[in-house]
């Protein structure tokens, strides 16, 4: 099957793009696509639009050389050039040379050009081309592995003096991470020796062990290499992990900077020297237990302050000592939680209070914390590690709370509020049944958690509610906060939340106790009164609204016909008096000829509101062919354009099916559209129509150069008596592009406005099924 291909002749002969084009269609190796364009602009165009896989280029355009052209075009290409292949009747060499520079692949004269000489350039053409970018995309490929490595990289020749000996090695390649490895810019590398920009590489050896990878071929391998140099203006040791490769006379080599590595080796020796000092120093019991030999490995001296024996007696009771020292109400639970240790992850913590005697008799409260330190081969746990301290006088506050408790739980059942007590540091919160009165949750449904609490509160109460707490000030110990709270039945209640915190000595938030008020009825109240307010404003900004819009209206309406009404009269006044030459009277006549239809177009569009507004407006509908309608659309607008030198042009796609429709009032659209983007665009300025099928629609576009359109209009651009231009310059009475929307949509379509913004230009768009 042949292989497609798009191709542009470029020409502004005839008869010329005929041969080229029957000379391509004898082609038994490509499928050809053939575009054809007399003009250099023209060309540069559809090379945007279809990139097209070959060009034959005519040297002699119309509006420019064959070279304008491809400086041009190499300029607009955003991928590869495509093949050119350069046609002139000239045989000059010089204009040859000068083209393949530029990017010409071959050169045919004309009138020596055979189909069989033809198809074999175009051939060889596209085929370089194509190898040309896969060899591009290769490169790009190579380059983009190398620059994103983590490693450094490099590519290096032999320089060798007279004798052949390596003197050095010019670095002909190095990626971005040895640029930053070595502190110095790609363009400071290439080019240049290795030991002229790196000095160390000599007094190191590296170099003497780089050119003997290229006399044996042995490639070298060095693991941490302690390597120092001038980085900058500081001098740096750093440990490499080298590797060297040999390819052709010379070097392929990678490195990577594991000085990190190695310093944190070092900080590790360091830390377990640290850790241990820190064990005898820390204010509890720090230990490692082995499961196995269910015994203490290690204990610090901790112990004895704490409970009285030393390490030394601990480890000759081996498993005796919990027996002996453990309350016997806390034992079991004890064992039980070494049991599991075997469903343990890795960093997992199990905490756990209990009750131990003194070697003094007394008994002590104490809080472990353990994780498993080391595996066995199967996984199972082998030893942990745990610290104990001494909470002996936390237990005791503890129950003093919980007696304060229960005097506190009496008092709140007495008010009609939510009281609560949340504490931060254990994230634990405790209410009062006030929460089941105004929400309807149980103290058995809500959970201990704040997060519970947050989840209740309206999503967009929630970011407000946050930023007031975190712009309490470090000194401020009061809050009052109104928000909206879930009920269980799914409403939402408006609360008055407020209370009181305590801070720790550095000043964090450690516990706040507070109380949750219903004023749903309060902020209902509230609520309606302000709508009430609300509605009121909006009822009597519309009101001074119409009557501003029909003030202005009135005033618009008494201008627009009162100018030409002056016209009228003035002129009919002097033509009484018959003493008028024949050209002042002719003028005078067309302008009560003009001012007359100026003022029937006015009361015209006037009755066409009318009518919109009692919904008579009709329709005389029949087959027609838009393509005419935008024609003589355009015909009647060209006088007005040529008037103000605007360049009109048009776009017309010629296969668009008949419609059902209107063809005066679609003409009547059309008019105003195009008439308007003349009236609003400057002298020299261009306005462009377009008809094209989009999808299922007929699409019609009005586009201009001129003063454009301010994006606070656009979304009344086509409402009744509004104009864009305040100071009414421009006359009418703002009725023009209301009545467009009406007839459109009683074509069943619909009209859009787009605008950059003021001085852009503006542009509509008709859509009208088809």
């Amino acid at each position: 099957m042949a292989q497609p291909l798009t191709i542009l002749i470029i020409d502004d002969s005839p008869e010329d793009r005929q041969v080229y084009r029957r000379y391509l269609l004898q082609d038994q190796e490509y499928s050809y696509t053939i575009l054809e364009e007399e003009s250099g602009e023209g060309a540069l165009a559809l090379c945007r639009q279809f990139q097209p896989d070959g060009i034959l280029l005519d040297f002699l355009l119309p509006d420019m050389d064959g070279l304008e052209f491809l400086t041009d075009l190499k300029q607009q290409s955003q991928v590869a050039m495509p093949a050119v292949i350069m046609l002139t009747g000239y045989g000059n060499e010089a204009v040859a040379v000068q083209a393949m520079k530029i990017g010409v692949q071959d050169y045919l004269v004309k009138g020596q050009t055979t189909a069989e000489r033809l198809l074999s350039t175009i051939h060889s053409a596209i085929k370089n081309t194509q190898l040309r970018q896969e060899l591009q995309k290769s490169e790009e490929r190579f380059r983009t592995s190398i620059e994103n490595m983590l490693d450094c990289f490099g590519i290096y020749s032999a320089m060798r003096n007279h004798t052949g000996e390596i003197v050095d090695f010019r670095i002909d390649y190095v990626n971005a991470a040895a640029c930053e490895c070595h502190q110095l810019t790609k363009e400071k590398h290439l080019g240049q020796g290795l030991c002229q920009i790196l000095p160390a590489y000599q007094e190191s050896g590296l170099f003497d062990e780089y050119c003997q990878v290229i006399e044996t071929g042995k490639p070298l391998i060095k693991e941490s290499l302690i390597y120092t140099c001038m980085c900058g203006k500081q001098q740096l040791s750093k440990a490499f992990d080298i590797r060297v490769t040999k390819m052709g006379d010379g070097l392929v080599a990678s490195w990577r900077d594991v000085t990190e590595k190695k310093q944190a080796e070092e900080r590790l020796r360091e830390s377990q020297q640290f850790i241990e000092r820190i064990a005898e120093t820390t204010p509890g019991i720090l230990y490692v237990h082995d499961l196995v030999e269910q015994r203490n490995v290690y204990i610090n001296s901790q112990v004895t302050e704490l409970l009285g024996y030393t390490p030394q007696q601990i480890q000759e009771m081996g498993t005796e000592f919990l027996f002996n020292v453990m309350h016997p109400d806390d034992l079991t639970e004890f064992l039980e939680m070494y049991k599991r240790f075997d469903s343990f992850r890795d960093g997992e913590i199990l905490e756990n209070e209990y009750r131990m005697r003194h070697a003094n008799g007394e008994w002590r409260w104490f809080c472990s914390r353990d994780t498993v330190f080391t595996r066995k081969a199967d996984g199972s746990p082998h030893q942990i590690v745990g610290t104990t301290f001494d909470i002996t006088q936390r237990k005791q506050i503890e129950e003093q709370l919980r007696l304060s408790n229960e005097r506190f739980q009496l008092a709140a059942a007495a008010v009609n509020c939510l009281i609560y007590d949340w504490d931060l540091e254990k994230n634990i919160v405790d209410r009062t049944e006030g929460l089941t009165r105004i929400l309807g949750y149980s103290l058995q449904e809500a959970e201990t958690t704040h997060e519970w609490w947050k989840d209740l509160v309206h999503p967009d109460d929630r970011e407000r509610l946050g930023n007031h707490f975190h712009n309490l000030s470090a000194h401020q110990n009061h809050y009052a906060a109104e928000y909206r709270v879930r009920h269980k039945d799914n409403h939402y209640l408006y609360i008055l939340d407020q209370g009181v915190m305590t801070r720790d000595i550095n000043g964090r938030v450690v516990r706040v106790v507070g109380s949750t008020t219903d004023i749903s009825e309060q902020q209902a109240a509230l609520h309606e009164r302000n709508r009430l307010l609300e509605l009121e404003q909006a009822a009597r900004a519309e009101a001074e609204a119409a009557n501003q819009t029909k003030d202005e209206f009135v005033a618009m309406v008494s201008h627009d016909l009162r100018s030409p009404l002056h016209a009228i009269l003035g002129w009919t006044e002097l033509l009484r008096t018959r003493q008028l030459d024949a050209a002042t009277t002719a003028r005078a006549l067309e302008t009560i000829e003009r001012s007359a239809k100026s003022q029937g177009k006015l009361l015209e569009d006037l009755l066409n509101i009318s009518r919109m507004l009692q919904g008579k407006l009709q329709l005389e509908l029949s087959q027609i062919n838009l393509v005419n309608i935008v024609r003589v659309a355009i015909e009647t607008a060209y006088p007005s354009a040529k008037a103000k030198n605007i360049c009109l042009e048009s776009i017309l796609d010629e296969s668009i099916p008949p419609i059902t429709g209107d063809i005066n009032r679609l003409l009547q659209v059309l008019d105003n559209l195009i008439s308007n983007a003349i009236k609003f665009t400057p002298p020299e300025g261009r306005v462009e129509v377009r008809l094209f099928q989009s999808g299922a629609d007929a699409q019609i576009t009005v586009s201009d150069t001129g003063i454009g359109i301010k994006s606070e209009f656009l979304p009344y651009v086509f409402e009744r008596y509004r104009q864009g231009n305040s100071t009414h310059k421009q006359g009418g009475l703002g009725l023009g592009l209301a009545i467009a929307f009406h007839l459109v949509e009683l074509h069943g379509g619909i009209i859009q406005a787009t605008s950059p913004g003021e001085g852009q230009g503006a542009t509509f768009i008709i859509k009208i099924p088809l």
